[in-house]
């Protein structure tokens, strides 16, 4: 594949929306990054335990670091669920949704395959028992179709933190947030080396990446997630959640959309959409 050539996909489903309901009073967690995570393998597995386990060891590589070249976007719960304490209480016959995104075509097809050999599911803990209700293909925005190269701008609300990181002059990592004058350029890199990573080819194409400055004075923007929570391997994240608007050609807007921005994205981070797209008629966008 040649420099500025793209390979492209006649399936136009690269979003899947997972909505299931509890079968019993089930409390998670609101640390749930790592269990949905772990779902998605397994669900992937269902399907083909070797691509699972491909997928999630090798990925893709780009200046030495792995992309699982994957999201998923927090849980979304409707009448009767509420947070208690640091949990997430879903009531018998409470309905959640989740989103899973991906650019890669073999593992959306893998997960979508591995959830029609899936009814029931836990999250977390095995008693956290729910059955799946629906599966719904989510078609890309029209605003994707199009010559790849023209640039485009759009405006978009997160489904899931935005983490970005660096290393300070001490050698630690360090979580920025969205006043960082750094942001701006390191959600661009980690997007090129993602981009690069899954196409083999570093594109020469504008893109820009903004917050909604109105929303950061009047909101607070930031969130703490634990991974592994209680473990001897829990770390804490620091993440971000506000509008934004983004600038660049169309194919790298869509492939973010897709892949998500920002890190850890296989572990529920980045994920984003359109401001005006809803849920069930749940708005998950942020009001500015």
């Amino acid at each position: 594949m040649g420099k500025g050539e793209i390979k492209t996909f006649k399936n136009p489903f690269m979003r899947i929306e997972v909505n299931l309901y509890s079968l019993r009073d089930n409390r998670i967690s609101l640390n749930y990054n790592y269990y949905l995570s772990s779902l998605i393998y397994r669900i992937v597995g269902a399907h083909s335990r070797k691509f699972a386990m491909r997928l999630h060891r090798d990925g893709f590589k780009s200046d030495g670091k792995i992309f699982k070249a994957f999201t998923f976007s927090k849980i979304f719960y409707f009448d009767g669920a509420y947070v208690e304490g640091g949990n997430l209480i879903l009531p018998q016959n409470c309905e959640v949704s989740f989103l899973v995104s991906s650019p890669y075509e073999e593992f959306v097809k893998s997960f979508a395959l591995g959830l029609t050999k899936t009814s029931r599911i836990w999250i977390g803990k095995k008693s956290n028992l729910f059955e799946l209700k629906s599966v719904e293909l989510v078609f890309e925005p029209e605003i994707f179709g199009g010559d790849p190269l023209e640039e485009i701008e759009v405006k978009g609300v997160f489904i899931s933190p935005l983490v970005i990181s660096k290393v300070d002059s001490l050698g630690r990592k360090v979580y920025l947030g969205c006043f960082d004058a750094e942001v701006q350029y390191l959600v661009r890199e980690n997007l090129f080396k993602k981009f690069n990573a899954f196409y083999k080819f570093i594109p020469e194409d504008y893109f820009e990446f903004n917050f909604s400055t109105d929303y950061l004075i009047k909101h607070d923007w930031q969130k703490l997630i634990a991974i592994k929570e209680g473990t001897p391997e829990e770390t804490k994240v620091k993440g971000m959640l506000a509008p934004f608007t983004l600038r660049g050609t169309r194919r790298l807007v869509k492939f973010s959309w897709e892949i998500g921005l920002g890190e850890k994205n296989s572990m529920g981070f980045g994920m984003w959409d359109l401001k005006r797209n809803k849920v069930k008629g749940l708005n998950y966008g942020l009001e500015t």
